[in-house]
């Protein structure tokens, strides 16, 4: 039935009644990958957790940035955006790629909590 199917679309290609353009867009990755039983279930397990993990996380992560605009001075500063940092590097170990949360930029911080201070 396919090769039947498959003849028929390649006969009308070629008479002009099928346009047959080269597909677009991103690669599905791991198309062609063997996966043993259960492995859609367990993806969408790890992709549920992974979820749950960063909603936490950033919960977490914004409570540490209310935490960085109260500092005193620049030491306690740094220790602080330090800390959230290792904390966001410790959460990103129990997410997946996609939910992985970006460290704090130091620097960027010092600027602003300097521009805050200035006020």
């Amino acid at each position: 039935m396919d090769r039947v199917l498959e003849e028929q679309l390649a006969a009308a290609a070629e008479q002009g009644e099928l346009i047959a353009e080269p597909l677009k867009g991103k690669p599905i990755p791991g198309i062609d990958e063997h996966r043993p039983d259960g492995w859609w279930a367990n993806s969408l397990i790890r992709r549920e957790r992974s979820a749950d993990r960063r909603e936490a996380a950033v919960e977490a992560v914004k409570t540490a940035r209310v935490g960085f605009w109260r500092a005193t001075d620049l030491d306690e500063l740094r220790h602080l955006v330090g800390e959230a940092n290792r904390a966001i590097e410790t959460a990103n170990i129990n997410l997946i790629e996609t939910d992985q949360l970006e460290p704090f930029d130091l620097a960027d911080v010092e600027a602003r909590w300097q521009r805050l201070q200035q006020r």
